[in-house]
């Protein structure tokens, strides 16, 4: 697919306004090395895994900040926001994509099945899908491929492979063990993607989980720190007050001399 095929150009930035920072737009460019980073650091299985959040998404950040030099910087957050905004749009282009290929018609190009999938992601309304390359460049991944196949840069090979295997099934029957082998094999291949879909989801909602644990935690240290700070206060301003006093009882006096244990003995 070229890029006079696409619905619509891509802009240089797609994050929402309410989203932005005062960092630098984003564009195509740097979503592609984004999303190389998190291909090379977040989805192999020797390095990807058994490391921490902070540990992968600080390598996938290293290396785009090494490969996007013509840049600012970009910290973890700037990047980790980045890449769920434009996942959270993919994956509904996916889902778009697939309906639209499941009521595919006959003699139907690639080009005529983006468009309507432009016209399911849009619902009616004016809304444009403006990430065609990040999409291309992710559509290999488990977690973002398509469930109907038919990739976009595979035409014309997928038509010669599917001419060759229906010339061979024609010329050789498949056996009934090879059969067997095939169907355990494909079956086997989607328990291990899906698997492998489940887990990435599953690691996403820990982090999510973990990310409002913090933010509830900080929120409740502060409001504690909040409270003790009143308290102090009311303690200083009582203890002033009885301090003034010319003649305090019994009462007063052991109240006066704890309220000065508590505020000046610590």
């Amino acid at each position: 697919m070229t890029r006079d095929n696409e619905v619509a150009s891509t802009p240089e930035d797609t994050t929402p306004k309410s989203k932005k920072n005062h960092q630098p737009s984003w564009n195509t460019e740097q979503n592609l090395v984004l999303i190389s980073g998190w291909i090379k650091y977040g989805t192999c299985s020797v390095v990807g895994r058994n490391q921490t959040s902070e540990a992968y998404w600080g390598k996938i950040v290293e290396y785009f900040n090494e490969h996007c030099s013509f840049d600012s910087p970009r910290d973890v957050v700037a990047c980790r926001n980045r890449f769920n905004y434009m996942s959270k749009l993919i994956n509904k282009w996916v889902g778009a994509y697939d309906g639209v290929k499941r009521m595919q018609g006959s003699g139907w190009s690639e080009d005529d099945v983006l468009t309507k999938t432009q016209e399911l992601y849009a619902c009616g309304k004016n809304v444009q899908f403006t990430l065609k390359e990040e999409w291309c460049a992710l559509r290999d991944q488990p977690r973002y491929g398509s469930q109907m196949g038919g990739n976009v840069d595979s035409g014309s090979i997928g038509s010669k492979r599917s001419y060759e295997d229906s010339v061979g099934s024609s010329a050789r029957p498949m056996g009934r063990e090879a059969s067997k082998k095939k169907g355990k094999k494909k079956s086997k291949d989607e328990t291990l993607e899906k698997v492998e879909k489940e887990w990435v989801q599953f690691k996403e909602l820990k982090e999510q989980e973990i990310e409002q644990l913090k933010e509830l935690t900080l929120v409740k240290q502060q409001k504690n720190k909040l409270l003790q700070e009143k308290t102090e206060a009311k303690k200083m301003k009582m203890y002033l007050k009885l301090s003034f006093e010319e003649h305090l009882d019994d009462r007063k006096k052991e109240l006066l001399g704890l309220l000065e244990r508590e505020l000046f003995e610590n």
